[in-house]
């Protein structure tokens, strides 16, 4: 499987993502908060190392997975695959970055900062089924 132009974007992003935590490491709490409530409270924390690596981690093997399911089961349209690569990357860096700022703490509300994510990802379901159908 060879790796396309979206798989090495996503993934840069990824690593560019992962490369904020380490360069902010001494500033990141020992214990980092990584997910929150519906209210923006947080209520699981993770060492540093695993709050710093884990989300990217999951997002490039979240990338590996969609190329194989693809194979498994292609779209009709490969604009359609490339949209999800880019979207995984893309989410899952901006999740990551926002839970760095929190851990550095800045101010925001975790709950709106997501959001456009909601957003973001019914029009790419939407964008995605009108696409397929019109392959």
């Amino acid at each position: 499987m060879s790796l396309q132009r979206s798989d090495l974007i996503a993934s840069g992003l990824l690593v560019a993502a992962a490369l904020v935590g380490v360069v902010f490491w001494e500033s990141l709490p020992a214990e980092m908060a990584i997910h929150f409530d519906a209210g923006g409270t947080p209520n699981s924390y993770v060492s540093k190392p695993v709050g710093v690596m884990l989300a990217p981690a999951i997002g490039l093997a979240s990338i590996a997975f969609t190329r194989v399911a693809v194979r498994v089961d292609p779209a009709s349209d490969p604009v359609i695959e490339n949209a999800a690569i880019y979207f995984l990357g893309g989410v899952v860096s901006y999740v990551h970055l926002l839970v760095i700022a929190y851990n550095l703490d800045y101010q925001f509300s975790m709950t709106a900062a997501i959001g456009p994510v909601l957003v973001a990802a019914a029009a790419l379901a939407a964008w995605a089924i009108y696409r397929d159908r019109i392959a």
